[in-house]
């Protein structure tokens, strides 16, 4: 069924800016009319060949590396409708800018005042299309530093500007033959010479096999205390129909085994403490909590929290950031939680400080879904991810490297 709605909108899409454009240059498509309507035929065509080859084989294909080539496929019908979608926008403003003007009984301004638009709106469509495709090339490899600060009097004097570098979301599977690519992000972090490196979830698309190229990579991570991780909903592989139970417990094994082989220390529903002359701070991880039937609800915070209920300071690893708001937020004590799982829609624009995408309007699933969040003494980040799934690509949120220092004035 959404195959099919999603189908009819191309089509729609497709007959309204076939129409528009044979108004705005009405001299161009009659001179190239049969060309002109084979073009659009053409890619229409495609477009709704790689979304049904996308609806037949979704959670059915096991060779990971099919993934990644269908998702350039997808990055194709990316590049082909997100500019018509703006473009579409533009002529929705045409529509009630020619109808006010209407009414004012201005029909040659309104005429006039349409070609302005419509043809604005052409361009920039052009330069949305340019943006989709840099950041497939390049977008998704631009790797980010971002600093923050948490201040918080439970800190310890001993730990007064430790440095936290957090990382989430890899999805090895979306990077077949590009691995090396992420040695500028293990740069990146061993630079910040972090005491602790963690990471919150999402190693892979579905398959430990994702990960054999990303191992000595990230083996080189460095941290004066040692690399903990926690898994993230992918990392179950609950994005495809195993054959039988066996099997998806054998590749979830297999891949807590590649983690580990990568240096980091999982933390599955349990905790450390990390020491510093004498004093302590708690470190807790969860396993995946969602809301999704595909996001396993296997986080266990009172298990985790067994060891480390009398340590003042707690920082927790929760792949998804909700589980901040259903069971840490004047809940519990824990002054500071470390989420993912977002990637900010991985498609957005920063204005100032602050990140803008379409996750606004999804505030159900995404009530939190970028950057820093308080409520009282706690906090909540959500970092961007340094992978992608599904759009190959990155516009206007960039793979995330956070540096969190603690500070205790």
């Amino acid at each position: 069924m959404s195959f099919l709605i999603l189908i009819i909108q191309v089509i729609l899409l497709d007959s309204i800016i076939v129409w528009e454009i044979k108004k705005i240059f009405p001299q161009f498509t009659s001179r190239h009319r049969k060309r002109f309507y084979k073009a659009f035929i053409i890619q229409a065509a495609v477009s709704a060949l790689i979304i049904f080859i996308g609806y037949i084989f979704d959670h059915k294909v096991r060779d990971y590396r099919l993934f990644i080539w269908y998702y350039y496929l997808f990055g194709v019908v990316v590049v082909i409708y997100i500019p018509k979608s703006f473009y579409a926008l533009f002529l929705f403003a045409d529509w009630i800018i020619s109808t006010i003007n209407a009414r004012k009984r201005t029909p040659d301004n309104s005429q006039k005042q349409k070609h302005i638009v419509s043809k604005a709106g052409f361009l920039v469509s052009l330069v949305v299309a340019c943006f989709v495709v840099w950041g497939i090339v390049y977008g998704r490899y631009d790797f980010t530093v971002d600093h923050l600060e948490i201040v918080n009097d439970n800190v310890p004097a001993a730990f007064n500007g430790y440095k936290i570098v957090q990382i989430s979301d890899i999805h090895a599977g979306s990077f077949v033959g590009n691995a090396h690519r992420f040695q500028k992000a293990v740069d990146l972090i061993n630079q910040q010479e972090p005491d602790l490196i963690v990471f919150t979830g999402d190693m892979v698309n579905n398959f430990t096999e994702e990960l054999t190229s990303m191992i000595p990579v990230f083996s080189q991570l460095n941290a004066s205390d040692g690399k903990y991780a926690v898994l993230g909903n992918h990392d179950y592989g609950g994005y495809y129909d195993w054959g039988a139970p066996s099997d998806s417990a054998a590749n979830h094994k297999a891949l807590q085994n590649d983690i580990e082989q990568m240096g980091f220390v999982l933390l599955n529903n349990r905790s450390v403490t990390l020491t510093r002359d004498n004093s302590q701070i708690a470190l807790i991880g969860i396993e995946n909590w969602g809301t999704h039937k595909r996001y396993t609800k296997r986080g266990d915070l009172d298990k985790a929290m067994e060891h480390v209920h009398d340590i003042p300071f707690k920082l927790l690893l929760s792949h998804n950031p909700l589980f901040w708001f259903e069971h840490v937020k004047e809940k519990t004590d824990i002054a500071l939680t470390l989420s993912g799982h977002t990637h900010g829609l991985q498609v957005g624009v920063k204005l100032g400080k602050k990140h803008y995408s379409a996750a606004i309007l999804l505030r159900r699933q995404f009530h939190y879904w970028l950057g820093l969040y308080q409520a009282g003494r706690q906090y909540l980040y959500v970092n961007r991810g340094l992978g992608v799934i599904g759009f190959p690509g990155r516009v206007g949120m960039s793979p995330e490297i956070t540096v969190v220092t603690l500070s205790n004035h």
